[in-house]
């Protein structure tokens, strides 16, 4: 059989119609698998949550999983975007609503499974310290292991010092 001009311009448009017709489908959902909820925390994470509650002191609040973008900012378009899609796990507000500090949570997921990954973990948490130094905001920095004393003692080392930067623990290399 031999392709003539027009059967190949049929062929075409046959495919052409193929092709608009799962762009729109796609667009309506149709192809795409439905959104599903998730929890917005770990269980460990909940129970600093909880643990950050319980010692903040009166009228403060505590807000999680907040981007950094929304309580930073910079003239730097450049170095607004190095901070704009990270997030904080935990943002302490005093009683004025201010942002008084953010706690980092390093997990055991934090660092990744390879080299290249804890590289970038270790860099997106340099930006962030350093852009909280630059504010005054304090960061409280908490290893995968910790204890309620260990939390009480850095929410008391913030509320009696305000915004100032807490020295965090680095996780051994």
């Amino acid at each position: 059989m031999e392709l003539t001009p027009v059967s190949f311009g049929m062929i075409a448009l046959g495919a052409l119609l193929v092709v608009i017709i799962a762009a729109w489908l796609s667009r309506k959902g149709v192809f795409a698998p439905p959104f599903d909820r998730r929890p917005l925390m770990n269980q460990t994470e909940l129970r600093l949550l909880k643990m950050l509650r319980a010692e903040l002191p009166a009228g403060w609040s505590v807000m999680c999983q907040v981007s950094y973008g929304a309580f930073l900012r910079n003239k730097s378009y450049k170095r607004y975007m190095s901070i704009n899609s990270k997030r904080a796990d935990f943002v302490l507000l005093d009683a004025d609503l201010s942002v008084a500090a953010v706690v980092e949570y390093q997990g055991k997921g934090h660092f990744g499974n390879s080299r290249d990954s804890r590289a970038r973990a270790e860099k997106s948490d340099a930006v962030k310290r350093q852009a909280l130094r630059e504010t005054g905001i304090a960061l409280i920095e908490l290893p995968a292991k910790f204890d309620r004393e260990t939390v009480a003692e850095r929410v008391a080392e913030l509320a009696g010092t305000g915004s100032c930067y807490v020295a965090p623990d680095r996780p051994a290399a």
